[in-house]
């Protein structure tokens, strides 16, 4: 886990309507006879998402404001709800042993299925209150590993473990209200994965 991840998420009402999802970083050489060759340099997918803040009134503009500010840009990360993707039904959640340097530990995996190939996708921030463990154990809401028990499955909610993609805020002062509350917006707010 990072050293700077603050256990917070992103106002969810802001987040929702974020434009984005999951990539991949793949080389492509093409012969000059048009035959390519592709080298796969990320075999899982990193996140990154657009929310665009654009008329907000105050009382959101000021939450959203105040969560930059205590992130300070990108140096700190955070949580992040990905409303396409935030919940593991019963059966498509597992463990495997972790590759944190845990001996013991078992590593939360959200898996994916599609003509008979299988994708896993490691789950870090698990949301409290949420998750459902078959075969018990302890599970660490902060990094994803379940320690003691004999786990086999689970199910409940997750969130992204992200931060900005910039140090920069771009707000911009849209209309004040008649009753003096100002509509402020933010058009891009770039948002980034970080991988545990």
């Amino acid at each position: 886990m990072s050293a700077n991840f603050l256990d917070i998420r992103f106002p969810t009402k802001i987040s929702l309507g974020a434009e984005g999802g999951a990539e991949f970083l793949t080389d492509i050489v093409v012969t000059a006879s048009g035959f390519e060759t592709r080298n796969q340099n990320w075999t899982q997918q990193r996140m990154r998402f657009d929310v665009a803040h654009a008329a907000r009134r105050e009382e959101a503009w000021r939450k959203l404001q105040a969560f930059f500010l205590v992130c300070k840009g990108r140096a700190h990360s955070f949580r992040f709800k990905d409303w396409t993707d935030f919940e593991c039904a019963n059966g498509s959640g597992i463990f495997q042993t972790a590759d944190t340097g845990s001996p013991t530990g078992m590593q939360m995996y959200k898996v994916y299925t599609f003509g008979g190939q299988t994708y896993y996708r490691k789950i870090t921030k698990p949301v409290s209150g949420t998750i459902t463990i078959t075969g018990g154990g302890t599970l660490s809401y902060s990094s994803g590993i379940v320690e003691g028990g004999s786990p086999s499955a689970w199910y409940g909610e997750f969130d992204v473990h992200a931060r900005f993609d910039t140090d920069a805020m771009r707000s911009e002062t849209i209309e004040r209200m008649p009753s003096g509350e100002l509509l402020v917006g933010w058009q891009s707010i770039p948002i980034i994965e970080v991988r545990d």
